[in-house]
């Protein structure tokens, strides 16, 4: 009798533990096969297992009832890492799809037939996780929607500034210069100073014709107090980055010489080097 009790009592705590971890396919292809089966949406994990973040959203999938219980009944569940390289089937996934990410982790979420629905970076408490997922869920909230939204005339902040974030995951870039030029536009000027702007700066701003790249570059001195820890002091790198990718061009030689001496005040201004002739030669 005492052994049965036991043996149930261990049983409780097994089955316990699993209902507060959120419960991960073995592959892809048994990922979408349960997904059809079921008619629900697949959720991807995207991360590296030695990244500080990723392993704090991995405890929290892993430990907490109330992201388990809401990934477990709607979603069928996979993870990626791509610490070292993603397994063949993965990354062949991932390119298909058209997603490129420069950081991690991600949430990504696709239907039954593998189309794209949605993805988000992550905040990690479980309020977030469970907000991307609703929203993955309702097709008005999709990033996948957000090209309807622009076609159709939806010019606000959020909407321009979210498919200036696909349009960067997507890699076209002719777009996200058109559209993140029109984020500028429909920004308030009163909000430029603000870490606001300095944020959209930051995630996808990638053409120094760009209106908040040509603001911060006149308010330099401004440029400060928007990273904490171990960034503190990095907010004019994004300026550097920009001037730097574009600096990359085969065809600088060719360039107009207006174009050139801007291009020497951004290097100068931003003590990338004192020589700036040495990428022109």
């Amino acid at each position: 009798m005492r052994s049965a009790l036991l043996f149930i009592g261990f049983l409780f705590l097994w089955s316990s533990s699993l209902s507060a971890q959120v419960l991960f396919e073995t592959s892809l292809k048994e990922a979408f096969k349960k997904a059809k089966e079921q008619n629900k949406i697949v959720f991807v994990e995207y991360y590296n297992s030695d990244c500080p973040v990723c392993k704090r959203l991995g405890d929290l999938l892993r430990n907490d009832s109330l992201v388990a219980a809401y990934y477990n009944k709607n979603f069928i569940n996979y993870a990626m890492n791509t610490n070292g390289s993603l397994a063949d089937e993965d990354n062949t996934f991932i390119s298909e799809s058209n997603l490129h990410f420069e950081s991690v982790p991600v949430l990504l979420f696709f239907d039954k037939n593998k189309e794209f629905l949605h993805h988000s970076g992550v905040n990690v408490d479980a309020e977030h996780l469970i907000n991307e997922g609703k929203k993955a869920k309702h097709p008005d909230f999709r990033t996948s929607g957000l090209k309807a939204k622009y076609d159709k005339g939806d010019r606000s902040v959020k909407t321009l500034y979210a498919y200036c974030d696909l349009l960067l995951v997507n890699k076209n870039e002719a777009m996200l210069k058109k559209v993140s030029q029109e984020l500028f536009e429909s920004f308030k000027k009163e909000e430029l100073p603000t870490k606001k702007s300095y944020i959209v700066l930051k995630q996808v701003v990638i053409s120094p014709e760009n209106g908040f790249f040509q603001y911060w570059m006149a308010h330099l001195d401004d440029l400060k107090g928007f990273e904490t820890g171990y960034k503190a002091g990095t907010e004019k790198s994004y300026l550097e980055k920009i001037v730097l990718n574009e600096l990359r061009d085969p065809n600088i030689k060719n360039w107009s010489t207006t174009k050139k001496e801007q291009f020497k005040s951004y290097i100068l201004k931003l003590n990338i080097t004192d020589q700036p002739e040495v990428y022109f030669e």
